[in-house]
C-alpha cells in the first residue's frame, strides 16, 4: 500500500490511478437499520457531528498568526509553512540554510519583509537545482493580491465554507482494514454481539470517495492555514510543470486526521454529503460476533442464505 499522504495527493488528481484497498470491513451492532441496509444494499454517510469522536472535522479560524492584514505581508509562520513544502525535495543542510535565511530577513516585530523571496530567489534556486523556481517565486510574492483575484477567490471561499460547515455537511462511512480488531468488536459491534461485513471494493463505482485516515499526535484544525497551504501546494505543483510533487492534501486532511490513540482502527472513509445513502460495495462475507444473540444469529443466517452471501462465526 502506498504512503497515505502520497495516496491523498494522487486522489486530488482524478485522472491519476490510485491504489486503494480492494477489501475493507464494517463493524456494526444489530439495530433497526441492520436488515434495511443489508437488504437494500446501501451504506449510510453519518454526519461528522454525530460520530463518537467530538474532534471530528472540527475547524478553527486563525489568520492573525499567518498574515499581517494591516501591513499586507506574510508572517514568519506562513513563510515557514512554504519552506516546509520544499523540505522533502532538498537536503537537511539546505533546509536549515533556508530557515536561517528567513530569520535574517525578519523585521524586528517578527514580520517578513515584502519581496523577500525575490531578494533570495537565487539561493532558493540552489536548494532545488532540478526545478525552475522562478515562476514559483513570482507567484508566491504576489500571494496577497492573488488571494483576492476573482480567478481564485471563489475557489478559496468555497473551501472555507465547506470547512466551516464540515461537521454538519460532511457524511462519513468508516471502514477498517481488518476484521480481527478486538477493540472494534467491543466498541462498534456491541461487545461482540454484532457483526462485521467484508466488502469487495475492487469494482466499486464510488471508490473515488474512499480515502485513508491519517493518524497524527498534533492534529491541525486551522481552516485558514490548511486552505492556503493546499492552494499554495497546488500552484507550486502546476507552476513547476508537476515536477515538484508537494503535499497538496492539507485541506482534505482536515476531515481525514485522527489522534494516534485511534490508530488501531486502521480506518478508511467514504466521504460525501451528510445523511446520504449510497450504494454499498459488494458483500463478500458477513462475520458473526462471538457473543451474538440467538435470535440475531437465526435472522442473519436466514438473510445470508436467501441472498447467497457467505457467513462465518468468530
Amino acid at each position: 500500500m502506498q504512503d497515505k499522504n502520497e495516496l491523498l495527493n494522487q486522489a486530488i488528481d482524478k485522472k491519476h490511478e490510485v491504489c486503494r484497498p480492494t477489501i475493507l470491513f464494517k463493524y456494526r451492532p444489530f439495530d433497526e437499520l441492520t436488515f434495511d441496509m443489508l437488504g437494500n444494499g446501501y451504506i449510510y454517510l453519518c454526519p461528522a457531528e454525530k460520530l463518537d469522536d467530538p474532534s471530528e472535522c472540527v475547524t478553527t479560524v486563525d489568520m492573525e498568526n499567518y498574515y499581517d492584514i494591516l501591513n499586507n505581508t506574510l508572517r514568519r509562520e506562513c513563510v515557514e509553512l512554504i519552506l516546509n513544502m520544499v523540505k522533502p525535495y532538498t537536503s537537511q543542510d539546505n533546509y536549515e540554510m533556508a530557515r536561517n535565511m528567513v530569520y535574517r530577513i525578519m523585521t524586528p516585530d517578527f514580520r517578513m519583509r515584502n519581496n523577500f523571496l525575490l531578494d533570495y530567489s537565487s539561493e532558493l534556486q540552489e536548494m532545488c537545482p532540478n526545478i525552475d523556481t522562478s515562476p514559483i517565486m513570482n507567484w508566491l510574492v504576489n500571494i496577497p493580491s492573488l488571494l483576492d483575484d476573482q480567478k481564485y477567490k471563489p475557489q478559496i471561499e468555497t473551501l472555507l465554507l465547506k470547512g466551516l460547515n464540515a461537521r454538519e455537511e460532511i457524511g462519513i462511512c468508516s471502514l477498517a482494514e481488518s476484521c480481527d480488531i478486538e477493540d472494534m468488536w467491543t466498541k462498534y459491534a456491541n461487545n461482540d454481539t454484532g457483526y462485521c461485513i467484508e466488502y469487495d471494493l475492487s469494482e466499486y463505482e464510488f471508490k473515488h470517495y474512499l480515502f485513508p485516515v491519517v493518524y497524527e499526535d498534533n492534529k491541525e484544525t486551522n481552516l485558514i492555514i490548511q486552505t492556503v497551504a493546499t492552494f499554495i501546494g497546488q500552484m507550486i505543483f502546476h507552476l513547476s510543470n508537476k515536477q515538484a510533487n508537494v503535499d497538496r492534501s492539507q485541506f482534505l486532511r482536515l476531515f481525514l486526521t485522527k489522534d494516534t490513540k485511534w490508530a488501531y482502527q486502521k480506518e478508511w472513509r467514504i466521504i460525501d454529503k451528510a445523511g446520504d445513502k449510497i450504494k454499498s460495495p459488494n458483500i463478500r462475507k458477513i462475520i458473526l460476533g462471538k457473543n451474538i444473540h440467538p435470535a440475531d444469529k437465526i435472522n442473519i443466517i436466514k438473510f445470508c442464505n436467501e441472498k447467497d452471501i457467505l457467513y462465518t462465526e468468530r
